[in-house]
């Protein structure tokens, strides 16, 4: 068990890297990559996948067990608050990503790189003005997913470890690095090749989740609203091939909520140094800390 909690991170991504890619492989290989699924396949992964998605939550769950509850899957779900939050963060979970990739797209269109501009995909535009609808709902419906199976273990458990033990910025790259892998053998079994764009934008969307997990006083339901923005979007909302404007906004909007996060930070620090002048001002423990 001391082995275990010594060596928690490791054992953490361990179990969610197995649990997951034991179905995302099975899938991957039974359908040998197609990206041409009609819809019947497509409901036929709908169960390999939901359990693979399941991954990191129930790797929680094991940990909770070989450390006899030393790490609490119910604590860290808990964190998860609406009420009695700092609701205004959760505007930029929901709106920023979608903003920044419609806005991306305009601009490519205003540019001359698309040929026209276009809102909703093909698919769900044959829905019209009802679209809006159907987007709030499947948003609402889909957070106790894809977001709850995952955000407990990535940001919950795994961000405040890493970046406790190895700084800020470290931290986000290892979460926002594994994030992108663990997500392959799926990714692949849809016909979406991995590139260095989709690795960049999905390690920049990781630190923007991050961010705003932090700023928020380290509420799940935060990072819950943002990881469910992109899926939702990811589904009804066009987006272009390798945007370079769109991928360069997102960091652009990362590197603000960065310096918001180091100012606050600050200012705590500063306030815990008037109250104990003793304390004095750690720069390393500082780092590490935020």
């Amino acid at each position: 068990m001391s082995r275990v909690i010594k060596y928690k991170i490791v054992f953490f991504y361990l179990f969610a890297f197995l649990i997951s890619w034991t179905f995302w492989l099975a899938m991957f290989f039974f359908y040998d990559g197609n990206a041409k699924m009609n819809s019947a396949d497509y409901f036929a992964l709908l169960i390999p996948s939901t359990l693979g998605a399941l991954g990191p939550l129930l790797s929680l769950g094991i940990l909770e067990r070989l450390t006899k509850k030393e790490i609490e899957v119910n604590q860290i779900i808990a964190t998860a608050k609406i009420r009695h939050a700092n609701k205004r963060w959760f505007i930029p979970a929901i709106f920023a990503f979608p903003i920044i990739a419609v806005l991306g797209n305009f601009l490519y269109f205003l540019l001359g790189w698309e040929g026209q501009f276009r809102l909703i995909t093909t698919g769900p535009d044959i829905l019209g003005v009802f679209v809006l609808p159907v987007m709030i709902v499947h948003f609402a419906a889909s957070l106790i997913t894809s977001p709850l199976f995952e955000e407990p273990g990535w940001r919950g458990f795994a961000l405040r470890n890493l970046q406790s033990r190895y700084g800020r910025e470290v931290g986000s790259l290892i979460v926002g690095t594994l994030w992108w892998v663990w997500h392959q053998p799926m990714n692949l079994t849809f016909g979406i090749q991995p590139t260095i764009y989709g690795f960049l934008s999905m390690v920049a969307f990781s630190f923007m989740i991050d961010s705003l997990f932090n700023l928020s006083g380290r509420n799940l339901f935060t990072a819950m609203l943002a990881h469910q923005s992109y899926g939702t979007l990811f589904i009804f909302i066009y987006i272009g091939q390798e945007n370079i404007l769109t991928l360069a906004m997102l960091i652009g909007f990362v590197f603000l909520l960065r310096i918001r996060e180091w100012k606050t930070s600050r200012r705590l620090e500063e306030s815990k140094t008037a109250l104990d002048p003793s304390a004095g001002f750690n720069r390393k423990a500082f780092n590490r800390s935020n």
